[in-house]
């Protein structure tokens, strides 16, 4: 698999951006998150472990502790933070 470009999210054309509640675990933001821009990630080929390993979110995500994780998954370029989910156009490397 191919790797990603370097990050300049000015340059890129946001499809959205979700928060993640207190209480929610990021790998079911990332399911909400895509069904809210109409992916119907039941639909897919692949699932969410084909492209993250539910083990690599669990960081130490927290607002004072600045770090974010950017990774592909269904071909979308994704955007984790500890207060969102931010989701860009596909890739158009032919992944989903």
């Amino acid at each position: 698999m191919a790797g990603l470009q370097r990050l300049n999210e000015r340059e890129m054309d946001r499809l959205a951006a979700y928060s993640i509640g207190v209480d929610e675990e990021t790998v079911e933001g990332i399911v909400r998150a895509f069904d809210a821009v109409g992916v119907d990630v039941s639909e897919r080929p692949t699932q969410l472990v084909d492209w993250v390993h539910a083990d690599t979110l669990d960081l130490r995500w927290s607002a004072d502790w600045p770090v974010y994780l950017s990774t592909r998954i269904w071909d979308h370029r994704v955007v984790i933070t500890a207060e969102e989910l931010r989701i860009y156009p596909p890739l158009g490397l032919g992944y989903d």
